[in-house]
């Protein structure tokens, strides 16, 4: 049976020489320190972009946004009192199903989640990257 074996210093070295060895050497680099090429950064934010068509609900685009805007501050929309008072709902367990609409429309589109739970933040993020596409596509109010 064949083998391949990779050596690296650190995971990320790692990762990379196994991604290199899968996907052949990236001919263009990206947005500077992404770590996409100019054509995975294309095909993310249009995945996003067929994502952000899909989503309906009021709230679930009240949250992404919020969301959006303080991940571009590398903060967490914390799930507290405050934040359910805002949304008009009782309990923090009905941001799951908030939360889970958009979430499931990028799995099928992307194959990941757009918004994450920050268990030591006890809120919600997301990448900067989608948040920033977030904010261009529904500017605040």
């Amino acid at each position: 049976m064949p083998r391949v074996e990779f050596e690296a210093d650190t995971e990320d070295e790692l990762l990379a020489l196994a991604w290199r060895w899968v996907m052949g050497p990236q001919r263009q680099p990206g947005a500077a320190g992404s770590g996409l090429t100019v054509d995975q950064e294309d095909l993310r934010r249009r995945q996003l972009g067929e994502v952000l068509n899909a989503i309906r609900g009021t709230d679930s685009r009240r949250l992404l946004r919020d969301v959006a805007e303080r991940s571009t501050r590398n903060a967490a929309l914390v799930l507290d009192a405050d934040l359910t008072r805002r949304y008009g709902k009782r309990t923090g367990t009905a941001f799951a199903g908030i939360v889970a609409g958009p979430n499931k429309v990028m799995r099928r589109v992307a194959r990941r989640d757009l918004i994450t739970w920050d268990a030591d933040a006890r809120g919600y993020r997301m990448d900067p990257a989608d948040a920033e596409v977030v904010l261009e596509r529904w500017p605040g109010p």
